[in-house]
């Protein structure tokens, strides 16, 4: 907890909707959710990097000058989980307000640091968002495309390889990190498919509010549904492409349009029985 304030994370492969989630989350009156602090892989892990260095440190003043008897310990795991937990909380706790009781971050990267965030926070709750994976190759395309990479949409090119091959190694990697999470920590995590959000986004919605504790009458849903639709986020109609925008179409399925037989055909292949468990197949 934050001050009093429940915890929680967002994460998912790259291109599954996290932003998406983490929106509608932030949405509701009484939760704020913000992205990304990216706070294991940019801050703890290179701090831990220091705090080794100066472990060792210690360690030779210890032999070398006091005779293994130093004034100061090294640095164990609880004194650093808890500086960990102290610069987490104060991050999360500078977008919070007065009539927050739920607080979060957004980090796609995070389903690989399940147990890192468990081990600092043991009551946190996990938000997973899952997406075809064909979906979520068309995605990175996209977004590689917007980067400046303009022949990742051009099947057989370079680049366009490079983006299905990171789409599928993600996807696979978060799905099983988050299936092992959710097996080792039962109750904790809630997985949702980014179909079904976008299918039922009523039903899909009050859930993720119900999971949390947060109040999820109807009329809060719709009014949360109504403010980060796809129409209302990117002002135009899902299914209406733009490719120099973030949010790039917001339809699920779109890979029947933008992926040929192979590049389908080799997604299905790596991803099968995973898409199986996921019904994506």
């Amino acid at each position: 907890m934050v001050g009093g304030v429940d915890v929680f994370f967002v994460c998912g492969s790259p291109k599954s909707g996290t932003t998406w989630l983490q929106r509608i989350l932030d949405a509701h009156p009484e939760i704020c959710c913000s992205g990304e602090g990216h706070f294991i892989d940019r801050f703890s892990a290179p701090v831990a990097a220091v705090v080794r260095t100066y472990n060792a440190s210690l360690a030779v003043e210890a032999r070398s000058v006091y005779e293994g008897r130093p004034y100061y310990e090294p640095i164990d795991q609880p004194e650093f989980d808890e500086v960990m937990r102290g610069f987490i909380r104060n991050r999360l706790a500078a977008r919070a307000c007065a009539a927050t009781r739920w607080i979060g971050d957004k980090t796609p990267s995070y389903v690989r640091r399940l147990e890192q965030l468990h081990r600092l926070f043991p009551a946190a709750k996990v938000f997973h968002i899952v997406r075809d994976p064909r979906d979520v190759a068309v995605s990175r395309m996209g977004h590689s495309h917007r980067a400046g990479l303009t022949e990742a949409l051009v099947p057989g090119a370079e680049q366009h390889e490079l983006a299905i091959q990171g789409a599928v190694r993600l996807w696979t990697e978060a799905v099983t990190a988050a299936d092992a999470f959710s097996r080792a920590h039962p109750g904790l995590l809630h997985e949702v498919r980014y179909r079904d959000l976008h299918d039922d986004p009523i039903a899909e919605t009050a859930k993720l509010f119900e999971f949390l504790g947060a109040p999820a009458d109807p009329v809060i849903v719709q009014q949360v549904v109504a403010a980060t639709s796809f129409e209302a986020l990117a002002g135009r109609p899902a299914g209406q492409e733009d490719l120099s925008s973030f949010l790039r179409k917001g339809m699920p399925g779109d890979w029947r349009d933008r992926l040929d037989a192979d590049d389908a055909r080799r997604i299905e292949e790596s991803c099968g029985e995973l898409m199986r468990q996921k019904r994506f197949a």
